[in-house]
Order: structure tokens, then sequence, then C-alpha cells
């Protein structure tokens, strides 16, 4: 939902800038004994006088509208995803912590560093990194012999980060497809 907030203010400011300058324009030409120049505000006028508050129409359009904000109270309210893992610190004013995205680049570099191991996927989420390294060598047993001492490098990656709650590994080992 962050990445929608900028777009929708930036429409509801503009939205809510045009129709104050469209109240001003018509307010300035009813002092001025005009009709009204760009919205037909009076048949508007007219029909909200002679409607009551308990007519159908008014209680749908409430209904929809308390729907549509609460759905929107609730997208904004619901917890944003951790994008950072707090780290153990000496200090109890040290607030330290490493993006998922540093671990990921972190853990890849520990995997990448086994021998045999041509390159690694890693994807960090809040409780659990699963990483997907590819061995240079050709076939199954090769790539299962590199499974064991990979999990090993990036567990002692992870120990050595200090994390309060490290995510746990899910290491996969794939052979060279060519």
């Amino acid at each position: 939902m962050r990445l929608l907030n900028r777009p929708l203010a930036f429409v509801l400011a503009a939205a809510l800038a045009v129709a104050s300058i469209i109240v001003i324009i018509e307010v300035v030409a009813v002092h001025l004994n005009s009709g009204p120049l760009l919205l037909h505000w009076t048949t508007w006028y007219r029909w909200a006088s002679r409607t009551h508050w308990d007519a159908l129409v008014v209680e749908v359009w409430s209904a929809v509208l308390i729907v549509i904000g609460a759905g929107i109270l609730a997208l904004e309210l619901k917890p944003r995803r951790v994008t950072r893992l707090s780290l153990h610190s000496s200090h109890d004013a040290t607030d330290a912590a490493v993006t998922r995205g540093g671990l990921a680049a972190a853990l890849r570099a520990a995997a990448t560093d086994v021998d045999g191991i041509s390159s690694a996927a890693v994807v960090v989420r809040r409780r659990r990194a699963r990483i997907a390294a590819t061995s240079a060598a050709r076939g199954r047993p090769a790539a299962e012999a590199l499974e064991q001492p990979v999990t090993q490098a990036l567990s002692d990656r992870l120990d050595s980060m200090n994390l309060h709650h490290p995510p746990r590994l899910k290491v996969r080992v794939y052979s060279r497809s060519r």
C-alpha cells in the first residue's frame, strides 16, 4: 500500500484543487448575478432540497461510501512488511538493523564463496531465507555433495551477523544445466 499512497495523495490533492477552483468561480459568478458557469449546480441544489435523509438513494450511497472508507482504513492499518531485521547491539541506545536486501547480498556472497558454486539466488522473508545455488559441475550427485557445505557457510554467515531473530535457511543446490 505504501507504493500506492503517493500517487493516490497526488490525485486527491489535484482533485481538491480543481474542485476548489470551480467553487471559487461559481461563487464569484453568483455574486455577479450570472448563472452557473462550469457546473449546473442549481439542479443538484433543487434535488438535494427535496430529498430527505431517509431516502433510499441517500442510504445506498452512504453505505457504499462507508464500505469504501472502511476498506481503505483497513488497508492503511495493516502492518507493513518488515524490511529490516534487527541486530544485537552491545549498547541499549543503539538500534542496529540490516535490510532484507543487504542480508540477501551477504548470503549470496557466502554461498558463492563455496568452491563449486557458480551462482546463487536468495530471497529473504521475515522468517525464512530461501537460497537456490547453482553448482559449477554437472550432475545431481555433485550438487547434492555441495548442499551441506553451502548450508554450513550460510549458517556461519548468519551467526556472524548476530541477528535477534535469524531467518530459517532453506537451501537447494542445483546442478548446472549445460
